[in-house]
């Protein structure tokens, strides 16, 4: 059997044979429970060429997934099997992008108008904070708590209508009030919020019958990879999507859900069998990532879990490196060890920098080590901090191509209007918005731009500003490629005074190049997006769901890495470092409280150990500062994780009493003594 020119019965024979059993099950509901490591994107993507070489037209198949990195690696992978223009024909794409995709398509059955744009998080914080002001409830409600009332409504597909019969949530009447009027401040601006892209979606599919059949009809296949990571709306739209045709296949791992945050539960995974009962299950077990002894502690450690389908790992890599277990004295001793055991392996392995990489459940963890690493003149990177797209000047320049896109999007234009100063105070911005709520209650067609416009006279600084935007404004409509986007964007930027703004407020000429650079990066960015049809709207759309993948990031290189155990997901490792791993730490004090809260903990924890391909180091002191408090002794206990782990799976480790650092605390210890 062939696909193209890509011999696909070749591929079959590559197969472990749970692997093909997963590949060639075409018809029907279908878990594939696959551990991690165990070659999940080669079953899904293998999967797909398969039923093309059965007759499954492309554009009837749909495989979803959570990254758009995750979706770019299975269009790459698939593309190998059956060329390029076969795999384009395939929708393979994150959640949010197939639901924006549909909303696009039927806004007003959405309860949308055509035009719509995505409010960043900022805006959405804005609008949300506006609707607690109005209401006097910022005593009631913070900001946060509010959202996230607001976020749990929408993934549990309530409208403000359900609240009042809500009786488990407490002051539900006032969530009502907040979410009202919060969801009509997002229709006057002609904006929905990222929970809105799945929420308005399902509910749509779920109320409209036509729309629900135009869709099923139109795809037949649905592939949803990191299943566990599901949430509520989302396992409602697969099973909205399989209900006609049951050819669902959900790949997933229990043991990787991590993030019972944003509203995922390894519980899915049993759901999946009450909503399709005749579903075929297969598991992989097989791991081409670890070696043996590394998923003997894994095993050990997830096996404690009482919440989960059950799968034992296996592999046939037997590197003879034992997992070793250090207790340090402090998180200095421990950083400590952390870099010896770097230079121990660099010199004996011929291990790369990039090579090794440190795992902290928190953020906070890394200072220590970064000292550590400066003084031992160690090359490193974290992962994390501030991106590209959350910069003032490209934030600022981009609101002109969301303005343009969405003439109705105020919020968009009160961004930059005042920037650089132009007499547009917080009371003018105050009087337009109340101006255009009132001519859009009378005239729901009213943009903002038709309400500025019309309404020159009453504000001469608005007249003014718009006498040099109307023409870009114009331009950006005739826009019939990204370069023209960008040319327009570079009109703002140099005739709307942003570049001027940068030159005035940076403290330095040689910040404010730095800024100015930035910019020319957003530039060529905006030139180079790949696109399918051409449309303000699917710039902006673009730029919204996937503003990683255009950030110009600076390049790893050959660094050690550092980053928290959930940045690490879907990655591997050379060589990984677990520091901290302690009661209160790892599990987090803030889990500790529900059973749920420490098997959640427990497979964070398990998805660190499989990050290793050979070798793993696990590591907690016994004495740790924090801040200007410090806990010894007893305050700090190893992780009851490890307790889990049979002691002949460990190579156990601690700190040497004659070594310059033990003795330095030792010290420190008896003077404290002393003078207690």
């Amino acid at each position: 059997m062939s696909v193209g020119h890509f011999d696909f019965s070749g591929m079959l024979k590559s197969l472990n044979p749970e692997q093909h059993d997963a590949v060639q099950t075409l018809t029907g509901p279908l878990l594939v429970l696959a551990g991690a490591g165990t070659g999940k994107t080669k079953v899904i993507t293998s999967r797909i060429a398969n039923l093309i070489a059965h007759g499954v037209r492309p554009e009837q198949i749909v495989a979803v997934s959570f990254t758009n990195k995750a979706a770019k690696e299975m269009g790459e992978r698939l593309a190998h099997m059956v060329g390029k223009a076969v795999q384009k024909r395939t929708i393979l794409s994150t959640f949010h992008s197939f639901c924006l995709r549909l909303l696009r398509e039927f806004p007003e059955r959405a309860g949308l108008v055509a035009g719509f744009s995505i409010a960043d998080e900022g805006v959405s914080r804005d609008l949300l904070r506006e609707t607690l002001a109005d209401h006097k409830l910022q005593e009631i409600f913070s900001l946060q708590s509010a959202n996230e009332h607001i976020s749990a409504c929408k993934d549990a597909l309530m409208r403000p209508a359900d609240l009042g019969q809500a009786k488990h949530l407490v002051n539900r009447l006032l969530v009502k009030k907040v979410f009202e009027d919060y969801e009509r401040r997002l229709r006057l601006y002609n904006l929905v919020d990222f929970d809105d892209i799945v929420y308005r979606t399902v509910l749509m599919l779920r109320d409209d019958s036509f729309v629900r059949e135009t869709i099923c009809s139109r795809y037949l296949h649905f592939l949803v990879d990191e299943f566990q990571d599901t949430s509520n709306s989302q396992f409602e739209l697969i099973r909205l999507l399989g209900e006609k045709h049951r050819n669902v296949c959900a790949v997933g791992d229990d043991d990787q859900s991590i993030y019972a945050w944003r509203g995922a539960k390894p519980q899915v995974l049993f759901d999946f069998f009450k909503v399709f009962p005749e579903a075929k299950r297969v598991t992989l077990e097989q791991n081409y990532r670890c070696s043996s002894q590394i998923l003997s502690v894994a095993n050990s450690v997830i096996s404690t879990n009482v919440t989960r389908l059950g799968k034992t790992l296996w592999s046939k890599k037997n590197e003879n490196c034992p997992v070793r277990l250090h207790s340090a004295e402090n998180e200095r001793d421990e950083a400590l060890f952390v870099t010896d055991q770097i230079q121990r392996l660099r010199r004996e392995e011929n291990l790369p920098w990039v090579g090794f990489t440190i795992l902290v459940r928190s953020n906070a963890q890394t200072e220590i080590l970064e000292q550590v690493f400066i003084e031992r003149k160690i090359p490193y990177h974290v992962h994390g901090g501030s991106e590209f797209f959350d910069r003032k000047e490209i934030r600022d320049l981009l609101s002109y191509l969301r303005f343009a896109n969405n003439p109705k999007d105020a919020k968009a234009l009160f961004r930059v209007i005042n920037v650089p100063t132009r007499g547009i105070g917080l009371r003018t911005l105050e009087q337009l918005s109340e101006g255009y709520e009132k001519r859009s209650a009378e005239n729901p067609r009213t943009t903002f731009l038709d309400y500025l416009e019309t309404s020159r006279s009453e504000f001469p600084a608005v007249a003014q500003y718009l006498e040099q935007y109307i023409p870009i404004h114009k331009e950006f409509l005739q826009a019939r490629s990204q370069a023209d986007v960008a040319n327009c964007l570079k009109r703002c930027f140099e005739v709307l005074g942003l570049k001027q703004d940068i030159l005035t407020t940076s403290k330095s000429m040689q910040i404010a190049n730095w800024r100015t650079n930035l910019v020319d990066k957003m530039f060529a960015v905006v030139e180079k997006i790949e696109l399918d049809q051409f449309s303000l709207a699917n710039m902006v759309d673009a730029l919204n769901l996937d503003e990683t993948s255009f950030s110009p990031r600076r390049e790893v290189g050959d660094r050690v890495q550092v980053m928290t155990i959930h940045a690490s997901k879907g990655l591997e490792f050379p060589c990984v470092f677990v520091v901290g791993v302690e009661e209160k730490r790892l599990p987090h004090e803030r889990s500790m409280e529900t059973p749920a809260g420490v098997e959640e903990e427990r497979r964070l924890f398990y998805v660190a150990l499989t990050r290793a391909q050979k070798f793993l180091f696990l590591s907690h002191c016994g004495f740790r500062s924090r801040g200007s408090r410090h806990s010894r002794g007893a305050d700090i206990q190893p992780s009851r994780f490890l307790s889990e782990v049979p002691e002949q799976s460990l190579l156990l480790s601690e700190t040497d009493p004659d070594a310059e650092e033990a003795q330095r605390q030792e010290a420190a210890k008896r003077l404290f003594e002393l003078f207690r």
